[in-house]
């Protein structure tokens, strides 16, 4: 549900990558002409995720999972 602070944001979704090295992936995308919009960010009991944009703006999130 879109909380009230998120006013203006349509619903949306975003995909998600599983990769074995999140840094490393967003520092790629970066070079590559992409950005980073949440960097690199531990989870607890999850793992570690960032969302990224394509250099045409495209949004998607990778992340690498806890091993349980």
């Amino acid at each position: 549900q879109i909380r009230p602070e998120m006013k203006g944001m349509p619903p949306n979704w975003i995909p998600y990558f599983a990769v074995d090295d999140t840094d490393g992936i967003a520092k790629k995308a970066q070079t590559g002409g992409g950005k980073v919009g949440v960097p690199p960010t531990d989870i607890p009991n999850a793992g570690r995720f960032a969302v990224l944009a394509d250099p045409q703006g495209a949004r998607f999130a990778i992340i690498k999972l806890t091993q349980q």
